[in-house]
């Protein structure tokens, strides 16, 4: 009830994001992140962890773009 993608993965999220809000461009979401480039290509490739705050802001921009449907 409260927030619809509290419980989903934060790695989810993020490729939900990129595909349906970010015309598949890692470049827009990490500006939308404020993350680099970089950054958002190794959490893809899984070289890197999706930090606490970070994950708090996927959620939040998922919630924001995604739960208006």
């Amino acid at each position: 009830m409260e927030n619809d993608y509290a419980d989903t993965d934060a790695l989810e999220l993020l490729q939900t994001l990129k595909t349906e809000v970010f015309d598949d461009s890692n470049a827009e979401l990490a500006l939308a992140l404020g993350r680099s480039v970089s950054e958002i290509d190794a959490w893809f490739e899984g070289d890197e962890e999706i930090d606490e705050d970070a994950e708090m802001k996927i959620h939040g921009l998922a919630q924001e773009r995604l739960g208006e449907e």
